[in-house]
Order: structure tokens, then sequence, then C-alpha cells
């Protein structure tokens, strides 16, 4: 497959649609099987179980993403839809015939994220393989921008329509949204791997991809951060109902503000999308990191829900262009035959705050005051957005990069 001459080619036009859609229908189903689960068992503790089984396998990414590094690319998007989508249909018909075993909706949660650990890697750098390099800024704004607005739209409307249709018939159409996507893949043309090296195992690939990352102090900088800022943000969904019950906004305040947050980040990932190449990718994550921290000092001097609303908007345009601004970074500047072990590393130590800091909040959540844990979490992310910004000045002024490692840093600093 040669290099695509324009931005609204047939195998972008699919990935971004698949990815839409099952977007929507993975929001729509978290609702539902958050709602099975407490209908069936009537406990918090179950739902906290179910999601930390979902969760617990992105551990294993980093070797997954060895894994995927050395296979074709559409073997493993397309079966990881296909398994995804025959479990969430399982679950889902089994519901529509009474109560589900609470082992099986266990058993498929896991199942789901061990397949999400595979699948996860072998998405990263898609759209650079998908789209001119000139219109990298732009086709990543509108990934970001349709999977949040069908994210949104999910969240939003999925209470309404798993009320309306039933928590069994919203999993079986997440089931079926994962079907299509896989059936879209079979017509998405992919390029072609570079062949390994001769007798290369998989422990050799995989101590390629950590030699790699430490040749760029950018590699090893951006998976730090990433945990620092999941860290950092950790508390607020902790801490925000408590914060709205005592300014009077309630369960429909929480609600309001996390829609507020995603409409932000949407407003902002299509005016990426709109400006394109105008975009300086390094800028926009600087900012995007400052504005978020901003916002959340902000949280902690606020005091009234509006206010509040106000921030969430504003932090969900700011996470909009750290996002993008990260994401072509990581593209322009790993060569592809590492996105998947890079990626799957980035993602697996930024993911690792968010737990680590919710279990250590927990102890004393309840007496240290929400305005101290904000005003805390939104200096980090400040800090976070000073050291990226070293980082990139660093990099674009520093020395010829290790072989291997593409040197187009244009455009990367602020």
């Amino acid at each position: 497959m040669t290099t695509p001459a324009r931005l609204w080619n047939r195998n972008f036009v699919l990935w971004w649609l698949g990815g839409a859609q099952s977007a929507f229908g993975t929001a729509l189903a978290g609702i539902a099987t958050s709602f099975l689960v407490l209908h069936q068992t009537g406990s918090a503790g179950a739902m906290g179980v179910n999601l930390a089984l979902a969760l617990l396998p992105a551990l294993l990414q980093p070797f997954m993403g060895a894994l995927v590094d050395r296979w074709p690319l559409k073997p493993p998007l397309v079966l990881g839809n296909l398994l995804r989508g025959l479990l969430q249909l399982g679950v889902g018909l089994l519901a529509l015939r009474g109560p589900v075993p609470l082992e099986a909706i266990y058993t498929a949660s896991f199942l789901t994220g061990l397949i999400g650990a595979f699948y996860g890697p072998a998405t990263q750098g898609m759209v650079a393989r998908l789209v001119p390099a000139d219109q990298l800024e732009r086709a990543t704004g509108l990934m970001q921008g349709g999977t949040q607005t069908m994210t949104m739209l999910g969240y939003v409307g999925g209470g309404v329509l798993v009320a309306v249709l039933g928590r069994a018939q919203a999993i079986v159409l997440d089931g079926v949204s994962f079907l299509l996507f896989a059936g879209l893949l079979l017509l998405v043309q992919f390029p072609a791997r570079a062949p390994r090296r001769a007798g290369e195992g998989f422990w050799a690939t995989f101590k390629e991809g950590l030699r790699y990352t430490r040749g760029s102090p950018i590699l090893i900088g951006l998976p730090l951060l990433a945990l620092l800022l999941n860290a950092s943000f950790a508390p607020m969904e902790m801490l925000l109902p408590k914060r709205m019950l005592a300014l009077g906004a309630g369960e429909q305040g929480f609600g309001l503000f996390f829609g507020l947050l995603l409409a932000g980040g949407v407003v902002g990932s299509l005016t990426v999308a709109a400006l394109g190449k105008k975009v300086n990718a390094g800028a926009a994550s600087v900012w995007g990191m400052a504005g978020m921290g901003l916002a959340t000092v902000g949280l902690a001097v606020s005091q009234t829900p509006m206010q509040m609303y106000v921030l969430a908007a504003g932090m969900g345009l700011a996470n909009a262009l750290t996002n993008m601004g990260i994401g072509v970074i990581f593209q322009k500047r790993v060569h592809p035959d590492y996105f998947g072990r890079v990626g799957s590393l980035l993602g697996t130590v930024g993911m690792v705050g968010m737990p680590l800091t919710l279990l250590a909040l927990a102890p004393v959540a309840d007496r240290i005051a929400v305005q101290t844990i904000f005003a805390v979490s939104g200096g980090l992310a400040l800090a976070a957005s000073l050291v990226w910004a070293a980082l990139l000045r660093r990099e674009v002024r520093g020395a010829a990069p290790t072989p291997g490692i593409r040197s187009g840093v244009e455009g990367l600093g602020d």
C-alpha cells in the first residue's frame, strides 16, 4: 500500500466511521453493564470488581505491543473486534433470558479487557498509516472529535436508551457495533510491515522496543508525564460527587459537569481538525497541559455550580489540545515499526497513575478538604506542562537522534 494522496481516502473514512460507532456502543454498554450488575447484586462493590477485572489486563500491554509489532496489522484488529463483539452478544443474550451469573459477567469483562490489551497496541499510530503526513494534525482532530462526540452521546443519552431498550438489549447493541467494526476493517488496506530480522525472537523484539524508547528524552518522559497527569486528575471523579452535593447540584450537576467536559473536548478536537497544520503540536500539548492544570486549580476556588460548569468546558478543550498534540508528536517521532511497543508502554505507565492515586487517597479523602486536593492536582499538572516544554526544547535543539528514531521534530517545539 502506497502513502495516501488525500485525507478523505477510503481507508481513513472506514477507520473513522468504525471507531466512532464503536465508541458509542462501548459507552452505552458501560452504563448497561454497570446497571445490570447493580440490579442483580445491589452492590457497588460488585460493580467495582467488574471494572477492575476489565482494567487489570491493560498491565500486559507492553508485552502485547511486542507481539503486535511482529505481526501484520489486520488480523489482530479484525479478530479483536470480532471476539469482543461475540462476548458482548453472549452476555446480552443471556440477560435477555434472565439473570446472568455474576461469574459470567466477570469472566466476560476480564476477557474483554484482555482482548483490549492486545487490540489497543495494534491501533497505535494508525492515523499516520492511513493519511498523508501533511494532514496528520487534521486527521487526528477528526478522529478525536468523532470518538468524543459518539462517546458523549453514549453517556448523555445512554441512560435514556438503556431505560427504553433495556439493559440486555443495549449490551447486544454494543456487540453488534464491534462486529460491524470488524466487517469494516476487512475493507481497509493497511500498509505492509517491514520484514523482521531473521531469527529474531519475542524477547529480542521486546528488548529492542525498550532500547528504542531509551534513545529519546521525549519517549522516556512522555510515559512518566502521562502517569503524573493521570494521577493528578484521578481524584476528580471520586471527589466531584461530594463537591456537587455540597453546592446543591447533586447527581444532575455531576452528570452535567462531565457532559460539558466531553463537549469541550469535541469543540477542541474539531477546531484542530479545521485548522490542520496551522496548529503546532508541541505548543498545543504544552498549553493544553497548562490549561488543564489551571482549570483544576479553578475548581479548588470555585463557589458555584455554574463556575464549575465553565471550568469543565475549558478543561475539555485543554484536554483535546493535549491529546492531539501528544498524538501527533508520537506519530511523527516514533518509527511505525515501533508503534505497538512504544505506544503500549506509554498507555500502561500512564494508566497506573490513576488506580495508585485512588488507592492512596481512599483512606484520607474524607479528612482532607476537596479544595486542597484539587489545588495540589492542578499544581502537579502545571508542573508537568513546564517539564514537557523543557523536553521538547531539548529535543529540537539537541544532537542527531538515535539511529532508527525519526528525526522529524519540526513543528514540535513551542
